[in-house]
């Protein structure tokens, strides 16, 4: 954790030095889930998403111009604590468009990626109503246009302030390190600052919106790209297999 501050506190230096001199890039990212509880510490989901990108290109200020990401992902959760959570994605399927910074970045093929991850949360409260968060996960990444695997991890570190039982609000940094298939110069992948409202309308539905700012180092570069993301995401919470089978004789609240 203390690695992750100082490395955090040099790179926002950086990147707020950078960033004052160039103009973000803009994205819309939008995700749709479907979780299904298998037990009380059992549970599997199922992610459906979208990204797209303006024309940086031609300036364009559209978050929705051009495509940016689309992908798929399962996962299995553990709860193994009340404040502690593990999970493994077995398979995850994207495709990669180029982020656009001139006309032939639209030109170039799109890229396929398969993805397996392990993670751990950790979800500890401070003080009533205040948590702090972090979650570490490791992600092997094989692209089916190369020759070359991806080792990645990543480290959330955050705070998460609870309105009530339907609202909460969440900062966190979460950074991406490179642990093998990229050269030393991009052991850095990126560093993310989001801001995420986290609204539950009933025990079925959670809908998260809000802000991530990223500051992106592309391989074989070693000068950062800036994006600004917007995010919407609709989490489906499906009803217990139990409940579904014996609807009658559950009645939990």
């Amino acid at each position: 954790m203390i690695k992750h501050i100082y490395i955090t506190i040099i790179l926002s230096y950086f990147n707020n030095t950078i960033f004052a001199q160039s103009i973000p890039h803009l994205n819309s990212w939008c995700r749709v889930t479907l979780s299904q509880p298998i037990t009380e510490k059992w549970r599997t989901e199922t992610e459906l998403q979208h990204r797209r990108q303006n024309d940086f290109s031609q300036q364009g200020k559209n978050v929705f111009d051009e495509n940016l990401l689309s992908s798929v992902r399962t996962w299995v959760h553990y709860q193994h604590k009340d404040d502690l959570s593990f999970s493994f994605s077995p398979f995850a399927y994207y495709w990669h468009n180029s982020i656009i910074v001139n006309d032939a970045d639209k030109e170039k093929p799109q890229i396929k990626e398969i993805r397996f991850s392990i993670a751990a949360d950790l979800n500890h409260e401070l003080v009533k109503s205040l948590l702090i968060i972090d979650r570490t996960c490791l992600e092997y990444r094989d692209f089916q246009n190369t020759n070359t695997d991806f080792t990645r991890m990543r480290n959330r570190l955050g705070l998460r302030y609870e309105f009530s039982k339907k609202l909460n609000f969440t900062f966190y940094d979460e950074i991406f390190l490179n642990l093998k298939g990229a050269k030393p110069v991009n052991f850095l992948d990126h560093d993310r600052y989001a801001y995420i409202l986290n609204y539950k309308p009933n025990k079925y539905l959670r809908i998260e919106t809000g802000y991530i700012y990223i500051a992106r180092l592309p391989r074989g570069t070693d000068e950062f790209l800036h994006e600004n993301n917007f995010l919407l995401q609709f989490y489906y919470i499906l009803p217990h297999r139990e409940h579904r089978k014996h609807p009658k004789t559950q009645h939990h609240s």
